[in-house]
């Protein structure tokens, strides 16, 4: 985020911030995909990142879907 604002030193600052926001949106690493949409690596193997999408509903047949 600091990087998107223009200076990498605003990290601790930015930091700060995320710590006070009463309402953090997180993305569990598992629906993490690449930029092409593609399954990446997980530290509980692809296999199982592939189950839990499918568990989820969020395997189409043309690939992930985060949503």
């Amino acid at each position: 985020m600091a990087e998107q604002l223009g200076d990498r030193n605003l990290a601790r600052i930015v930091g700060q911030a995320v710590g006070h926001n009463p309402l953090s949106i997180a993305v569990p690493c598992h629906r993490v995909v690449g930029a092409t949409g593609s399954l990446t690596g997980y530290a509980g193997g692809l296999d199982r990142k592939r189950f839990l999408l499918g568990l989820e509903g969020a395997l189409a047949e043309d690939g992930p879907t985060l949503f």
